[in-house]
């Protein structure tokens, strides 16, 4: 049988013409995607961006789609200077151009470049840049001329004033092997002479040294996000674009503005403000720094998955470290664990099998590995109750109930027991910000089983509350509430525990997975 030569994540191996991917990859997770590059020529590809050179640095555009820019790319022999400026914009001309002004004022976003004119005629054309959101009348075209956006030099576009100028205008390029590249999932896929396969991204994270007292916590709470989210080895990409891929299939989350630097090729950032808050991303091009995404970390091996994989692929992901997350283990497996992180270990309890770790000291991956030594606290087996909760039927009453219970990002959760109603029912009431909204979802058309875990929805007045029932009700569910009202979460496994919950006090709980 002939041999043939491929490279394995950028190392030379040799290996039989019939060999195949599962062969090469016998521990790649189920469901995730490998890049293959078939030997070739290097492609030169096109990219939508524009370098202006000028005297005060260069700046990058990101043209609009389908959208030509007025001036040609080389030398600029044309007179382009500052003509105005101030706090909302600047503008350089004049240059001719053919188009008809409009005299509305339209709403420019920062880092905006229209193309506008001086007294309504096109031949006095200028490239207006907005230095912060306004509306203004620029005597651009209807609609208001946008050719793109400043995706890098934004500081340097606010420092302009008269006499700067725009002296070079360049297009840029990317060399890839993209017309070569193949994303696939599929494992029986037989290797080709001289392919580069790419099975995995490893990502290592901001502030982390080999020689752990080398470690900097400045960005320990975004790191920990960030390592919270790739637990799972796996980055799921929810969205892609010129410049970077997504995953925020955890939601929306709160999360520290730590680190704020420019997001080059292979940086990892977390974004800290509006709907996408939460959402971690890989960039596969330069980009300017942004006061919404706080750097985590940034890709040492396998960048070439980020850049040629489409939306829904699934990658596999290697973080360094990985989380080190003790809580809801037995004590005897949360040492055990710890330990072979090289880490000392300090317990409130020695009872290694009868005891829960319910929280941690640091709380943090890099905090506790600087540290050399984490401190677990513990509680007893028979004060856990262990539930499962119905992703599938709830999906939305169930993200609620992880987040307001701790669950979303930790083994443990805790909620207030209220009270035992006559011994058929325990009622509980979970810290629920004002005016959740809590839909009808997965409400029973029929008594429900006695284990049965539901959720208050916001059809009623007790929005919120959380129960069981003890005895089964024809009428009411778990909460006391009609069906109509109750929003079926799961089911709560440990049900001889309950009667050993004292009323007023906080109950602790884990999560059990199919």
């Amino acid at each position: 049988m002939t041999d043939i030569r491929i490279f394995l994540n950028g190392e030379q191996k040799t290996v039989p013409e019939t060999t195949t991917l599962k062969d090469l990859l016998p521990e790649q997770p189920e469901g995730t995607s490998v890049v293959l590059l078939l030997p070739g020529s290097v492609s030169r590809e096109m990219t939508p961006h524009l370098r202006l050179t000028t005297s005060a640095g260069d700046i990058v555009i990101e043209l609009a789609k389908k959208t030509p820019f007025p001036l040609p790319t080389g030398e600029v022999d044309q007179n382009l200077r500052v003509h105005f400026e101030d706090r909302n914009a600047v503008s350089f001309g004049p240059f001719p151009q053919e188009f008809t002004p409009d005299k509305t004022p339209y709403r420019y976003e920062r880092g905006v470049v229209c193309l506008g004119s001086g007294g309504y005629d096109s031949k006095n054309a200028y490239l207006t840049f907005s230095r912060r959101e306004h509306m203004g009348d620029h005597g651009a075209a209807k609609g208001g001329a946008i050719l793109g956006k400043v995706i890098y030099g934004l500081g340097i576009m606010n420092r302009w004033k008269h006499g700067d100028t725009i002296t070079r205008i360049e297009q840029v390029f990317s060399s890839t092997d993209s017309t070569n590249a193949k994303v696939t999932s599929d494992l029986s896929t037989e290797v080709k002479e001289g392919m580069q396969i790419f099975s995995e991204l490893i990502i290592t994270a901001e502030g982390y040294q080999e020689n752990h007292a080398e470690i900097d916590c400045t960005c320990t709470d975004s790191v920990e996000h960030m390592l919270f989210c790739l637990r799972e080895n796996t980055f799921r990409i929810d969205r892609t674009a010129s410049t970077y891929i997504r995953d925020h299939t955890e939601g929306k989350l709160y999360v520290l503005q730590e680190r704020q630097k420019p997001r080059r090729e292979g940086t990892i950032t977390v974004r800290t403000a509006g709907k996408g808050s939460g959402g971690l991303y890989i960039y596969t091009r330069d980009v300017q720094s942004n006061q919404h995404h706080t750097r985590t970390g940034a890709v040492t091996r396998g960048i070439e998955l980020a850049k040629f994989s489409t939306e829904k692929t699934v990658l596999s992901v290697r973080p360094v470290p990985e989380l080190l997350d003790l809580r809801g283990l037995p004590l005897g497996e949360a040492v055990s664990l710890a330990k072979k992180r090289g880490l000392k270990v300090m317990a409130d309890n020695k009872d290694v099998t009868g005891r829960v770790v319910i929280s941690q000291k640091p709380e943090t991956t890099l905090e506790v590995l600087k540290e050399g030594k984490v401190s677990l606290f513990t509680m007893g087996l028979e004060n856990v109750i262990d539930i499962s909760l119905d992703y599938k039927k709830a999906p939305q009453s169930v993200d609620l109930f992880r987040r307001v219970t701790g669950l979303k990002k930790y083994a443990v959760g805790t909620m207030p027991f209220i009270y035992n109603l006559e011994d058929e029912m325990y009622l509980f009431k979970p810290p629920f910000s004002t005016g959740t909204n809590i839909i009808p979802e997965n409400t029973p058309k029929k008594p429900v089983k006695t284990n049965t875990l539901a959720l208050t929805n916001d059809s009623r007045q007790a929005v919120g509350m959380v129960g069981v029932r003890v005895v089964e009700n024809k009428e009411y569910g778990p909460t006391g509430e009609p069906f109509g009202g109750t929003n079926v979460i799961g089911t709560i496994i440990d049900m001889e525990k309950l009667p050993l919950m004292k009323e007023g006090g906080t109950i602790y709980f884990r999560e059990v997975k199919e």
